[in-house]
């Protein structure tokens, strides 16, 4: 496989000129939902609709971005596995390498139990980061905008990621899940 992905879908768009550039310069096609890539327009960095991609209509006022065979495909397939390899390029699934991806802050958004919805409440954003932190071997979960930095420097210097900082990131993206689903538990318990 000769091409890499990259997703991009986040609400906290902070910090992004510190790694996309790099990620484009290096070769990484970026695919971006739609709030996101009016930033990367910003960046003057060329991406993919999240929507080609994905082949989902335009409906639902956008909630349902990223929810696809192809997107979750393309992170969670075995990069080991010829089989996987056969299929997804048979299928023509994009081989996603890194998933940037963040949630909108449920307590400035959620407000009352009608504010409990899906334009309101993230549901394909964790579904990523979760899929990535499970193939972190082979996908990068990245969840927070002060590890850009570091991930692009390490991809320019030696194009890897070593083990131990894909674990990290890993664990650091199920602890951001949990600490989501759990807002979730005190929001719902609180009604």
């Amino acid at each position: 496989m000769s091409n890499k992905y990259v997703i991009i879908s986040v609400y906290n768009k902070n910090n992004l000129e510190k790694i996309v550039p790099t990620l484009d310069k290096l070769g990484y096609k970026i695919i971006a939902t739609a709030g996101t890539g009016k930033i990367l327009k910003s960046l003057n960095i060329n991406f993919i609709k999240a929507s080609k991609v994905t082949k989902n209509p335009n409906a639902l006022y956008d909630c349902i971005q990223t929810i696809s065979y192809f997107i979750y495909g393309g992170i969670l397939f075995n990069r080991n596995n010829q089989d996987h390899v056969k299929q997804i390029k048979k299928l023509n699934i994009k081989p996603i390498d890194i998933v940037i991806c963040n949630f909108p802050p449920l307590n400035e958004i959620v407000k009352t139990q009608n504010d409990f919805n899906i334009q309101h409440v993230d549901v394909g954003g964790p579904l990523m980061v979760r899929s990535a932190a499970t193939n972190y071997k082979q996908v990068l979960p990245l969840i927070d905008c002060n590890d850009y930095e570091v991930v692009a420097s390490k991809l320019t210097n030696k194009n890897t990621i070593d083990e131990k900082l894909r674990k990290k990131l890993a664990i650091k993206a199920y602890d951001y899940c949990a600490q989501y689903d759990s807002q979730i538990v005190d929001l719902l318990s609180s009604y």
